[in-house]
C-alpha cells in the first residue's frame, strides 16, 4: 500500500477541525469517533459523579471498558455536561482522531487508499520539520523502512516566524517592543524577534532548504509536493514541486470569490492578524477560537491538493 507522507504545521495536522458553531455537534463528533467517555479530570468527575460511580481511579483505568460500568453511569460519562463552545473546542481541538479523519490529509488518504503516516504537529517551525525528516534519513535503518513504504511526500510550509530550539518550535511575535517583560521566554521572543529575525533571509533559506530536500528525495525516486500553508512566500526562485496559486488560505479563499489581498502575513499565533483571516471566519472557513481551518475548509484543500497526489498514485 502506497504511503502519504505529511509535514506541516497545525494546519496540515487537522488542529481544530473538529469545531462546530454547535457544542453538541462538537461533542457528537468527538464521541462519534472516541465511544468512550473522555478524560476528565479528578475535579471533573468528582463534581458529577453519584453514588453508583467507582473511582476516580477505577475510572481512569477501565475508561474504555463499557462493561464494566452500569449502564446508566456509562450514558452519563458518556454526556458532557453544560459548558462553554471554548471549552469543550478545547477539549477536543487537539484530538488525533479527529483530525486523521477529518483533515484533509486524511480525506485524501482515504479517497486514494493511501496509509497516512504523518509528521506534522501544531506550532511546529519549518526547521523542526526538516530535522524530522532530516532524523529519518539520517539513520540507515529509518531510511531504509522510509523507502519501502513507498511514500509520496505532501510537505506544507508555514510561518517563517517560528524558531527551533532545544527540540522545541517557539512562535514570534510581530510585536518586538516589549523588551522589559519579566517573564523569561516573551523576553526571548521579543528579543529574538527584533535582534535577529530577518523575514527575506529565512524565506531564501527555506528555498535553499526545500531545493536541498528535492535533490535527495529525486535520488531515492520519491516524489515530494510543497505548498505554502496560510502565507504566500516570495522565494528568490520558484522551488521545484511546488504547487503553484498562492498559499491555501488564499487558494481556499479564492474558491469562494472573496477579494482579499494576499499581501498580509499571519503569524499564527490565535489572533486575527490578517484579513483574510477575517474573511475566512465570516466564511466559516477558519474557527473564530483558534483560527484554524474547519471541516469544509479541510474539505476545499482536499480538492486543492488531490490532482497534485493523484499523479503519483
Amino acid at each position: 500500500m502506497k504511503t502519504l507522507v505529511t509535514l506541516g504545521c497545525s494546519w496540515t495536522f487537522g488542529i481544530g477541525v473538529g469545531y462546530d458553531e454547535d457544542p453538541a455537534q462538537m461533542l457528537a463528533t468527538f464521541a462519534d469517533i472516541k465511544k468512550f467517555p473522555r478524560i476528565y479530570t479528578e475535579e471533573e468527575y468528582d463534581s458529577i459523579k453519584g453514588a453508583d460511580y467507582p473511582s476516580y481511579e477505577n475510572f481512569i483505568k477501565n475508561r474504555k471498558n463499557q462493561d464494566y460500568f452500569t449502564n446508566f453511569v456509562w450514558e452519563e460519562l458518556t454526556q458532557e455536561h453544560t459548558e462553554s463552545n471554548e471549552t469543550i473546542y478545547n477539549k477536543i481541538r487537539a484530538d488525533e482522531s479527529i483530525a486523521d479523519l477529518y483533515s484533509f490529509r486524511g480525506i485524501i488518504s482515504k479517497l486514494l487508499y493511501l496509509n497516512n503516516v504523518n509528521f506534522s504537529l501544531g506550532g511546529s517551525s519549518n526547521d523542526q520539520q526538516f530535522d524530522i525528516m532530516s532524523k529519518i534519513f539520517g539513520d540507515a535503518k529509518k531510511r531504509e523502512q522510509f523507502i519501502e513504504s513507498d511514500p509520496v511526500v505532501l510537505w506544507g510550509i508555514t510561518s517563517t516566524a517560528r524558531i527551533f530550539r532545544n527540540n522545541k518550535s517557539i512562535m514570534l511575535s510581530a510585536n518586538n517592543s516589549d523588551v522589559g517583560s519579566k517573564n523569561e521566554e516573551e523576553l526571548y521572543k521579543t528579543l529574538y524577534t527584533k535582534l535577529y529575525y530577518d523575514h527575506e533571509q529565512r524565506v531564501s533559506d527555506l528555498c535553499n532548504q526545500i531545493e536541498l530536500w528535492n535533490t535527495i528525495f529525486d535520488y531515492y525516486n520519491v516524489p515530494v509536493i510543497w505548498f505554502d500553508t496560510f502565507n504566500t512566500h516570495n522565494y528568490p526562485r520558484l522551488p521545484r514541486n511546488f504547487i503553484p496559486g498562492g498559499d491555501l488560505l488564499t487558494q481556499m479563499l479564492d474558491v469562494n470569490k472573496s477579494k482579499i489581498s494576499k499581501a498580509f502575513y499571519h503569524y499564527s499565533n490565535w489572533t486575527v492578524d490578517d484579513p483574510r483571516i477575517s474573511e475566512g471566519i465570516k466564511l466559516k472557513l477558519l474557527n473564530p477560537i483558534t483560527m484554524h481551518p474547519t471541516k469544509a475548509a479541510h474539505i476545499a484543500i482536499s480538492k486543492t491538493l488531490l490532482p497534485y497526489i493523484e499523479k503519483h498514485k
